[in-house]
């Protein structure tokens, strides 16, 4: 947590406090992990979770205050807090939510803020998401180890459980696109597997962080062209990652994957990459209006594709990239083309 910089913020922009709800992503971030109640106030002198009586959760750097009779509770606290002025995270807001904030305080939108202060990890987020990292990797290396699968849905299925049994969730659920399926960026698995190129995009969620990894196989032989094109995507791939670095502007990096692809920029329908974190989908954007600039300790994903509706053939390789003192790809999976030669292709 970086409770200094919310203090400096507070008082910079004269907050009493910045207030945010369960199941969003600040309170996440806020309580490392997924717990889902209560309501967070971030003041100047304190932190407090104001939850129910049902729950006496314990967390680092937080009192708790239990509610009897929320209407009542609630407006002793803020009283007693002298909490008029407070930030809100209303792109991550209800209606209802933005209008009980209204009626209580006078607020400030501090969505901004919130997901900045979330672009840089601390050491204990960097760990987490190398963990789940981990785990991703582990299961694809399980894939391969025990491909007898018959369907999509076979392989989809595979990787939940395999992350359950570890003790992890999934991130999103399971993209598994399978010869001319694979040119649907987000595929629902469902059909029965064939030759052609075969798109595995998952990730892990590991104490509230993420991962997200693509890896593209081939079920068959390949032809030459086809071998060519996953070589192109590769290779795009490895030349970003090793152009990112800290203080380049993102959308600069995904400008040079366009460039890179040349003649073929045209089959590349989607953003180069995204930050990760307590969300699956957090700055930096690399995509082409993307402002955002890549920081020190900030982990993103780098995953240029292929999509030809036309021939059918669709090519993703993705990876976890962390800007640390040095640079990282978190995600060690084997990136060369795999291809599983039986029968039944």
């Amino acid at each position: 947590m970086k409770l200094p910089e919310v203090r400096k913020y507070l008082k910079k922009e004269k907050l009493d406090a910045i207030v945010l709800f369960k199941r969003t992503p600040g309170f996440r971030y806020f309580v490392q992990g997924d717990y889902e109640n209560g309501l967070i106030f971030l003041s100047k002198k304190a932190n407090y979770l104001f939850v129910s009586p049902l729950y006496a959760p314990k967390f680092p750097g937080f009192r708790v205050v239990q509610w009897k009779d929320f209407k009542k509770d609630f407006e002793a606290f803020i009283k007693k807090s002298r909490v008029k002025r407070v930030g809100a995270d209303n792109s991550n807001l209800y209606v209802k939510q933005k209008t009980f904030l209204r009626k209580h305080f006078r607020t400030k939108d501090v969505s901004k803020f919130l997901e900045e202060l979330r672009q840089s990890k601390t050491g204990e987020e960097v760990a987490r998401i190398r963990k789940a990292c981990n785990i991703a990797d582990s299961i694809f290396s399980n894939i391969i180890k025990n491909f007898r699968f018959r369907t999509e849905a076979d392989l989809a299925k595979f990787i939940k459980i395999n992350a359950l049994e570890v003790g992890a969730e999934m991130a999103f659920e399971p993209i598994v696109a399978n010869a001319v399926n694979a040119i649907v960026a987000h595929h629902e698995a469902k059909s029965k597997l064939k030759k052609g190129f075969l798109i595995l995009d998952f990730g892990i969620k590991y104490k509230g962080y993420v991962s997200d990894m693509t890896r593209t196989i081939y079920l068959g032989k390949p032809s030459n062209m086809e071998v060519e094109l996953y070589k192109k995507v590769l290779d795009i791939q490895q030349k970003c990652l090793e152009r990112a670095r800290v203080g380049l502007r993102a959308g600069s990096l995904y400008n040079y994957s366009i460039k890179l692809f040349g003649k073929d920029s045209k089959y590349f329908v989607h953003g180069l990459g995204h930050g990760i974190g307590v969300e699956i989908h957090e700055k930096p954007s690399l995509g082409l209006k993307s402002k955002d600039v890549l920081q020190k300790g900030s982990i993103f994903t780098i995953e240029p594709g292929y999509y030809n509706k036309k021939t059918g053939i669709g090519i993703r390789i993705e990876d976890d990239v962390y800007l640390g003192d040095k640079k990282e790809v978190l995600t060690k999976s084997n990136k060369k083309l795999i291809c599983i030669n039986r029968n039944l292709y």
